[in-house]
């Protein structure tokens, strides 16, 4: 019999810190970051990009708060890409850097 597959997930948010989150998110929405929904339009894509980056930098999100964040941000086909990308990522944390790749 095969082994099972495993689907590795994205380090858990402590209890704690889904508070924080939520209104992490909400700020942002509140500063009119909208949500990526896939655009294959690089331009639109490069300046949503830049949106979220100085709207994060404005809040002080930390750098290890950012990727759980700009998740939640990702609609439609942008959602989709970012299933499949972290499906085929070993399990732990993904870094700003990382996502932004």
């Amino acid at each position: 019999m095969a082994p099972a597959t495993q689907i590795p997930q994205v380090a858990p948010i402590p209890v704690d810190n889904v508070v924080t989150l939520v209104r992490v998110v909400n700020s942002m929405r509140e500063l009119e970051c909208d949500s990526f929904l896939g655009e294959p339009d690089a331009e639109i894509a490069g300046r949503w990009l830049r949106i979220v980056e100085d709207i994060m930098e404005q809040i002080q999100v930390t750098e290890d708060f950012r990727v759980n964040c700009v998740t939640h941000l990702l609609s439609n086909r942008a959602r989709s890409w970012w299933d499949t990308v972290r499906s085929r990522r070993p399990a732990g944390f993904w870094t700003w850097t990382e996502f932004r790749v």
